[in-house]
């Protein structure tokens, strides 16, 4: 399985990036084409951003719903330890509708 890499960096920074990314709906089996927006926070380390984009590809040809993608790329990336993931949002244009998704993580003690 691919997964991003982190490199090390000395900036305390967010850095937020938006990028294309498609899956197979898994209940038309259409590719769906949509944006991935995900915003993180450093913590001695970064995301490097062509592994990233070579992680988004991987979902190219998965059958994945929208809500399960969104949640799917917030839960790896965010299992990485020395980035702070805030949130992952994604786009969609099906069906004639436009439809976002977002995921974070809920904070302990605030279900």
């Amino acid at each position: 399985m691919i997964t991003p890499n982190l490199v090390p960096v000395e900036a305390n920074v967010t850095l937020t990036t938006t990028a294309d990314i498609q899956h197979m709906c898994p209940f038309v089996q259409e590719v769906d084409n949509g944006t991935v927006t995900i915003t993180w926070e450093t913590e001695g380390w970064t995301l490097e951003l062509h592994s990233l984009r070579d992680y988004l590809n991987t979902f190219r040809d998965r059958e994945i719903s929208h809500e399960e993608l969104t949640e799917e790329i917030r839960a790896e990336l965010n299992s990485r330890h020395g980035i702070n993931i805030k949130s992952v949002k994604t786009t969609w244009r099906t069906a004639g509708m436009e439809v976002r998704c977002s995921s974070w993580l809920i904070p302990a003690g605030r279900l």
